[in-house]
C-alpha cells in the first residue's frame, strides 16, 4: 500500500472530508481513483437521476425494495460482502452523499471501504448502479437494495 498522502480539496468537495480523515483506510492510489463532482455538477446529476430533493422525501413508486439487510459498521469486511454480491460484473457506481455531493467510485474501492461511503447518520447516501436501474441506499444501520421504476 503506498503510504503516501493525498489530500482532497475540501472547498470545492465539501464531502472531502471523508477522506482527509485519519480513519480513512484508502491509500494515495485509491482515493486518486474517486472522481468527486463539485457541487453544480452532483445537483445537476441528481435532478436527471431523482424526482425529489431528500432521500427521506422519495415517493413509494420511485423504487420497490429487493432487499433489506442490517450491516454492521463494526465489522465493514463482513459486511462488505453484501455490495459484493450485488455490484458483481459492475466496474463503477455513482455515490451520492446527497444532492449536492456525489462521485464516480470504482466498485473495488467501494467494495473496500463501504463505510467511508455510508455512515450510519447519514440521511440521503445513495449508491446507483449503472446500467440496472438499480440503487441502495440506508437509513441508520439498515440498507435497501431496490430496482428504480422510471
Amino acid at each position: 500500500m503506498n503510504k503516501k498522502l493525498l489530500t482532497i480539496d475540501e472547498k470545492k468537495y465539501p464531502i472531502a472530508w471523508r477522506f482527509n480523515s485519519k480513519d480513512c483506510l484508502l491509500s494515495f492510489d485509491e482515493k486518486r481513483q474517486i472522481i468527486f463532482l463539485d457541487t453544480e455538477e452532483s445537483s445537476n446529476f441528481w435532478d436527471v437521476t431523482f424526482p425529489f430533493n431528500h432521500l427521506m422525501k422519495m415517493h413509494s413508486s420511485f423504487c420497490s425494495v429487493i432487499e433489506k439487510i442490517n450491516l454492521d459498521f463494526d465489522h465493514p469486511n463482513e459486511s462488505s460482502l453484501f455490495f459484493k454480491n450485488k455490484l458483481t460484473d459492475i466496474s463503477f457506481a455513482f455515490f451520492f452523499f446527497g444532492k449536492k455531493a456525489s462521485a464516480i467510485v470504482p466498485v473495488d474501492i467501494f467494495v473496500k471501504s463501504w463505510d467511508d461511503f455510508f455512515y450510519p447518520s447519514d440521511e440521503t447516501s445513495i449508491l446507483l448502479i449503472p446500467n440496472g436501474n438499480k440503487m441502495i441506499f440506508s437509513y441508520e444501520k439498515t440498507f435497501f437494495y431496490a430496482n428504480i421504476s422510471f
